[in-house]
């Protein structure tokens, strides 16, 4: 299930667009989805995977038995849990397996796809998409998941972290990240509820096996299900429950048991196929269906698993990152014709070189091939819109700009919002600093409210926005540069006289947080003015106005926002003349 927020100012699925790698295919589908998300609570990523005790032979310690175990390292040359770098993690449960596994630092930073749609792509072979695709979606769920840990910096492009992530690792509803962490950050932003984990504050309930236990002490009403979080110098870990955390962390100790102990077929499909760059696979009835939920990165794809068939797919570049080889390996009890037809025929088509191969036994389909990585940019024929068909979309004069300066991140945010409804089935924007952020609507076009925020350099950028149709084709719509130049003690009392606002508070009604109204009294001369709580989750910051109006904020203006009863602030920007500056602080409640 994607990421759902009490209202449309969506921060995490903003932060999720700018990930520290925007995977080749499926990321940016998945992303697009989630900026565009609104209307509900927030809600971890999350499945359907069963919580029952595993039925695969494990004692109740975890310790598997040498009954129940079909590989012996010791003998055996071929040991997935040291041969593969995720493979000490490929615990299972009653509903089997559904697993994913990206080095983030091995993808050709310089090739990116914005649509996991495949229309968009001059390749149309499942061969490279299913894993590119599917493994790049899972884990780009997963590193959505890794904000609830403070980690959202660390899987950012434009930002700088003390917390590194190398590898990320999805295993069932349960993510792995790999790298070099600063524990005592973490540790600072898990106990404090911030913006960065969502207003969520954690309590460290134990310390174990070398990791530090989280689990959610105070959630927000706006907060449905948050995970538990281990931490430890080179591994986080997210699951949606401590019971998750500890299986996780036994299978990685050799205490509970893997999949490829208790499952022949395992062994051999990840022995063929289990090395890559990109990993991808499930055993049994797990599916993605389950990860993804209501999102699905192709809903029309020429192939997908299917409940009980087995699959393991991987992708490896090349050093130079312009090649790269998709292998896949397929095992099903009753391999049907259709089925075999479907591999046979499909995949491996759009292999350079004379590099495809596809062999088929009574149970078993493998299949290779070397592609170029340009096959994958979008087709630039057809791809680009005119400004003008671009303006029929969306008319740029629905869209209004809010800059809202920096909290407590390093980035402050340009916000895009839609005042009317549109024929474009995407908003995309992008700013000269790098910030990228995409908003695209599931099962309908861009509707009047929708928005969305990207990342800018408070010391100067400027942000293009982009229209995008149903077929994927992009048109520039607008450029707009970010008023981050200092306004001045003396712009600020001539712009919005001290009395031209009332503020009004209301103690929480059943809720965690108080009420905050701040009506404009008399006009001002601001272009824009944005009200952000500084202890309060910033998703609940308001804003109105816009930078490319020719009307100033006036008298009988509104803004509303969250505030923490315990002891806030709440700090009022304007904007004005390409300058933005502080031009009143709301002391309270206390």
């Amino acid at each position: 299930m994607s990421p759902r927020f009490a209202d449309d100012n969506d921060d995490s699925a903003t932060r999720t667009n700018q990930s520290r790698r925007r995977f080749l295919l499926g990321i940016g589908a998945l992303t697009a989805a989630l900026a565009g998300c609104s209307g509900d609570d927030v809600q971890r990523p999350t499945g359907t995977q069963a919580d029952a005790t595993p039925t695969d032979g494990t004692p109740t310690d975890g310790t598997p038995t040498d009954a129940t175990r079909i590989h012996d390292s010791s003998t055996d040359t071929f040991d997935p849990a040291s041969d593969l770098p995720y493979g000490q993690w490929l615990t299972t449960d009653q509903s089997g397996l559904f697993f994913a596994h990206a080095n983030l630092d091995k993808f050709p930073e310089d090739t990116v796809a914005g649509s996991g749609d495949r229309s968009d792509l001059s390749v149309d072979d499942p061969l490279a998409l299913y894993p590119l695709v599917t493994g790049g979606a899972a884990v780009g769920v997963g590193q959505l998941s890794l904000s609830f840990a403070g980690l959202t910096d660390a899987v950012s492009p434009t930002a700088t972290s003390d917390s590194t992530v190398h590898a990320v690792t999805v295993t069932n509803e349960t993510i792995i990240a790999e790298g070099s962490f600063a524990t005592n950050q973490l540790d600072e932003r898990l106990v404090e509820p911030t913006d960065e984990t969502f207003g969520i504050a954690y309590e460290r309930t134990s310390t174990d096996r070398g990791y530090d236990r989280y689990e959610p002490a105070e959630v927000p009403d706006s907060v449905s299900d948050p995970p538990a979080v281990a931490v430890a110098d080179e591994t986080v870990i997210v699951g949606p429950d401590a019971d998750r955390l500890d299986r996780t962390i036994a299978a990685a100790d050799g205490n509970r048991s893997r999949v490829f102990e208790t499952d022949e077929t395992a062994i051999e499909l990840l022995e063929q196929t289990g090395t890559g760059d990109l990993v991808v696979g499930q055993f049994g009835s797990a599916t993605a269906e389950q990860l993804f939920g209501d999102f699905q990165p192709d809903s029309d794809p020429q192939f997908r698993p299917r409940s009980g068939e087995n699959v393991v797919a991987a992708v490896d570049f090349d050093a130079s990152g312009e090649t790269f080889e998709s292998q896949f390996a397929f095992a099903a009890a009753d391999l049907g014709e259709d089925r075999q037809e479907t591999i046979e025929t499909s995949f491996g088509t759009a292999a350079v070189g004379g590099s495809r191969s596809v062999e088929v036994s009574d149970d078993r389909i493998t299949a290779t091939g070397t592609y170029d990585v340009e096959q994958l940019a979008a087709d630039p024929a057809g791809q680009e819109l005119s400004q003008a068909a671009a303006a029929e979309l969306v008319s740029p004069e629905a869209l209004t700009f809010q800059y809202e300066p920096p909290r407590s991140q390093q980035f402050g945010e340009l916000w895009v919002r839609v005042t009317e409804d549109t024929d474009a089935a995407g908003i995309r924007i992008e700013a000269d600093s790098g910030g990228y952020a995409e908003m695209q609507p599931q099962d309908r076009s861009v509707s009047a409210d929708d928005s969305v925020a990207v990342q800018v350099d408070p010391d100067g950028d400027s942000v293009t926005v982009f229209a995008v149709n149903g077929e994927g084709a992009v048109g520039e719509l607008t450029t707009v540069s970010v008023p981050t130049d200092e306004l001045s003690e003396a712009a600020v009392s001539e712009a919005v006289p001290e009395d031209a606002l009332s503020f009004s508070y209301e103690s929480p009604d059943g809720g965690d947080f108080g009420s905050l109204t701040i009506e404009v009294v008399a006009d001002t001369d601001a272009e824009t003015l944005v009200a952000q709580p500084q202890e309060a989750p910033g998703l609940f910051t308001d804003r109105v106005g816009s930078l490319t109006s020719d009307k100033p904020v006036g008298a009988g203006t509104t803004l509303e926002t969250a505030v923490e009863p315990a002891g806030d602030e709440v700090v009022v920007y304007a904007t004005v003349d390409g300058a933005t500056g502080e031009v009143a602080r709301w002391q309270g409640p206390d």
